[in-house]
């Protein structure tokens, strides 16, 4: 099924590489948060006093924020087009994080962690209707690979740049200088993406107009998996490593910059293997494999050494951190007509994984006085996420074959 053009827009300033570099840009900005949080966990902790159940909770308000605003947010871009609605996603971003670097204790924190939550919930409609509006279908896996790389290029600039800047001048104004990234992205996209034209795209006049393909459910079962093990990676990996391996602070960002690099790269790759693939089914076994593969390698780390850590990462960057490439190929590709609300749907599914995975682990180690059983889990849910896919090829033979459910 071939995607419509919406009303013509303007040609993009610097063509598909300007547009590239916005999409990138945004997601980067967007999903960075949690890697924030998470890189900065021990001077949070430390300045506030909070226990780890507490640092969990802050990442699971964040994403439950994200996860309750997906949907609604996947429809308002469907009406407002994925320019505007960018750009007002970067300005949540922007409020949210200078608003956390204000706070005084974990309930404001909460607070401006949902405002930031936001841009989470609401990028991939964005960037997805902008790829519809300006790249033909076919050329369309590419470009996806190379803005979803941008979520592991902002895990790349927060896992490098904010220990050391919190080492030297406090991780409020490290969080107060973030926040000038996304106004800086602002005046980007609004410099390389025209104006829309015209009347949105017919489809886009309804939060539901016509009933979602059912491969976009099953993408969102797979997500609530890949969240689970992806927030809980995020949020408490770089605080295992210092209290398990011994790492310092700056060592343990490092080694979340190797996940955010080699994901980065991963994802170009996924994107082009996603859009030839056509059925997610496979590519996402083999993501869901690598999961479990890193997991056990992260977990045995605390026995082994560092090198398994920096093993697990790079594993993990190449699996479940590039799961969503696939993902939004495959949304895109089901529901061209409803492409907000396609890609809000299986962010639901992802953003309820966020939201369950970090408070639970941090429960478990706290309550288990340990990583262990916490770790195990995580192998667990990356399995799950292989049996979600498997019933899904066997779901989707039985229709093609005509059989009844």
């Amino acid at each position: 099924m071939t995607a419509p053009r919406p009303a013509a827009a303007s040609p993009v300033r610097a063509g598909s590489i300007g547009l590239g570099a916005v999409l990138a840009a945004g997601m980067a900005l967007s999903m960075s948060p949690p890697t924030m949080i998470g890189v900065l966990s021990r001077f949070i902790i430390d300045d506030l006093g909070m226990t780890r159940t507490e640092l969990g909770g802050l990442i699971t308000g964040y994403a439950l924020a994200m996860t309750v605003a997906s949907l609604p947010l996947g429809g308002l871009a469907d009406r407002l087009g994925g320019r505007r609605m960018l750009v007002l996603l970067l300005a949540c971003l922007s409020a949210g994080l200078l608003g956390m670097a204000a706070s005084g204790g974990l309930w404001p924190l909460l607070l401006f962690a949902g405002v930031a939550a936001m841009p989470a919930a609401g990028a991939n409609s964005a960037t997805n209707l902008l790829i519809v509006e300006h790249i033909p279908a076919g050329s369309r896996g590419w470009i996806t690979g190379v803005k979803q790389a941008g979520v592991h290029l902002g895990i790349f600039a927060a896992g490098a740049a904010l220990p050391v800047t919190a080492l030297n001048i406090g991780w409020r104004w490290a969080l107060a200088l973030s926040a000038l990234a996304p106004a800086a992205a602002v005046a980007f996209t609004l410099y390389i993406v025209p104006k829309e034209r015209g009347t949105p795209a017919a489809g886009r006049t309804g939060l539901f107009r016509s009933r979602l393909p059912e491969v976009v459910w099953w993408l969102a079962a797979y997500g609530v998996a890949m969240g689970v093990v992806h927030a809980a990676y995020i949020g408490f990996a770089p605080l295992y490593f210092q209290e398990k391996i011994g790492m310092s602070a700056a060592e343990a960002g490092m080694v979340i910059v190797v996940y955010g690099v080699v994901g980065a790269a991963g994802r170009i790759v996924w994107g082009r293997i996603a859009e030839r693939a056509g059925d997610p089914a496979c590519p996402l076994l083999w993501i869901g494999g690598m999961s479990v593969g890193s997991m056990l390698l992260t977990w045995a780390a605390a026995e082994s050494g560092p090198l398994l850590a920096w093993a697990g990462s790079a594993l993990l960057g190449i699996g479940s951190g590039s799961w969503t490439v696939v993902g939004m190929v495959a949304a895109m590709s089901a529901a061209p007509k409803q492409t907000g609300i396609s890609a809000g749907a299986v962010m639901l599914g992802f953003g309820a994984g966020l939201t369950a995975g970090p408070v639970v682990f941090g429960w478990g180690v706290d309550s288990l006085d340990g990583y262990g059983v916490p770790w195990g889990g995580l192998v667990f849910m990356s399995a799950v996420s292989m049996a979600v896919m498997l019933l899904w090829q066997a779901r989707s033979r039985r229709l093609a074959r005509g059989q009844p459910q």
